[in-house]
């Protein structure tokens, strides 16, 4: 059997070490490249609104992430997305279970505020408020305000939405007067950024006459639906549906002033396009 000098085994090392590390530097750009590809596979079949498909590449994009480590940045961006389409697909308590694992590997990680920390505390909270628990998401939707407002101003599209999922936390515990603010704050910064005839505006100004009528504050909330209704007229169609929910919310306001002529001709709107719809389907 041959044997190898002490000089001969310290050259070995030299060439082996090397190569092992080149060989686990390939193997780890192989499975980087393997999420990367999964990962846009599902990004695609959802845009596509595909969700049973975009939930299955996400999940396979996480398995991938998962051998980098559970604390990784990919695993947390994954389950991210995977809760987005879990969300979209209304599998609300799934995509609260992905939303709360993104989040604790993002609260292990490096102190600092961040916009993942933000965007991932916004969509928690989103999913507690249509799964009947507003309250602990005030918490979340209050750091991910304050991070946004670290990192741009408060004046992004962003921070408007965290506001307007503040008000609508605060509608659901019936705290209308708590409500008000973070949605006049929506609404001017939606303003700011896209004018009056957008329909995140419109959508807003829903919001705020919905509050306005729980205050008994009928006249304010009379011209929050009405401007909703032109703006969602103006933007999506005299035969959108969205539009004659604006219809009817303000045909009930005009009815309780007493403005019932009013009232009859955005009702009978509202009734045609619903007919419309109906045959359609």
């Amino acid at each position: 059997m041959p044997r190898f000098s002490c000089s001969s085994f310290l050259s070995l090392i030299r060439l082996v070490v090397p190569a092992l590390a080149a060989m686990g530097t390939a193997g780890a750009q192989d499975v980087d490249a393997a999420w990367k590809e999964l990962y846009i596979k599902a990004q695609r079949a959802a845009v596509d609104h595909d969700f049973p498909a975009a939930q299955t590449a996400f999940e396979s994009a996480l398995h991938e992430a998962e051998r980098f480590g559970p604390a990784d940045t990919r695993v947390a961006n994954t389950l991210n997305s995977l809760g987005i389409a879990q969300r979209d697909a209304k599998h609300l308590s799934e995509a609260e279970t992905s939303f709360r694992r993104a989040l604790a590997i993002l609260e292990a990680g490096p102190p600092g505020p961040s916009q993942d920390m933000a965007d991932v505390s916004f969509n928690l909270a989103g999913v507690l408020i249509a799964t009947g628990k507003p309250q602990p998401a005030i918490a979340l939707l209050s750091r991910s305000l304050s991070i946004n407002e670290q990192l741009s101003g408060g004046q992004s599209v962003r921070a408007a939405d965290v506001h307007c999922a503040l008000g609508d936390a605060y509608v659901a515990m019936k705290l209308y007067s708590d409500a008000e603010g973070p949605l006049k704050r929506c609404a001017a910064i939606r303003e700011q950024d896209g004018g009056m005839l957008n329909p995140g505006f419109g959508d807003v100004q829903i919001s705020l006459a919905f509050v306005y009528t729980k205050q008994g504050r009928f006249a304010l909330a009379e011209q929050r639906y009405r401007l909703a209704a032109r703006i969602r007229e103006r933007t999506l169609g005299i035969t959108s549906p969205v539009f004659a929910e604006a219809l009817e919310a303000h045909a009930a306001v005009l009815k309780t002033l007493g403005r019932d002529e009013e009232a009859a001709k955005a009702a009978t709107m509202a009734a045609a396009i619903r007919r419309g719809e109906h045959k359609a389907k």
